[in-house]
């Protein structure tokens, strides 16, 4: 089983005093999906999210998750330009990698609890594919309320109000 990216300290106490509402959780996502959108001017871009547990039993803490993409300009590669918005991102006050004791593949960045991760898509290879993670600071109990179900957000990455 692949571990799941966790942020925070561990501790119920913390989860519960500093805990999100599953809005604030899904608008944490889709924010940092419009600020790439934005800062490095993706074309084309879709995605979709949902609630994902930060456990591999289903239980709370919950983040938001989405699944985004752009097209890839002419003649660039999907790593060459997932380094190019990571740079442009960087630039605006993100950090290289992933947070401090985690490991994941790709080109990745982060800003507080939020981590970005990019790379290529084998069954689309003129898009680029940014997957965002949330905090796991939403302790409303996701399993049977249909809030794991993928739903589609493009409208949402895509306004600007």
């Amino acid at each position: 089983m692949i571990p799941l990216p966790h942020f925070g300290s561990g501790n119920s106490a913390d989860k519960q005093s500093d805990s999100m509402t599953p809005d604030q959780a899904m608008a944490q996502v889709v924010g940092t999906g419009r600020q790439l959108r934005k800062v490095a001017r993706l074309e084309d871009v879709s995605g979709g999210g949902h609630f994902q547990s930060c456990d591999d039993v289903g239980s709370p803490p919950y983040r938001g998750y989405l699944e985004m993409s752009s097209v890839l300009p002419p003649g660039v590669t999907a790593d060459a330009y997932a380094r190019q918005v990571a740079d442009a991102m960087i630039a605006a006050g993100w950090s290289e990698g992933a947070p401090p004791g985690k490991t994941l593949y790709g080109t990745v960045i982060h800003q507080g609890g939020v981590m970005v991760v990019m790379g290529g898509v084998a069954r689309a290879p003129s898009r680029l594919a940014i997957t965002i993670y949330g905090e796991c600071r939403d302790m409303t109990n996701h399993r049977d309320d249909g809030g794991t179900v993928g739903r589609d957000l493009t409208d949402q990455l895509n306004d600007d109000s």
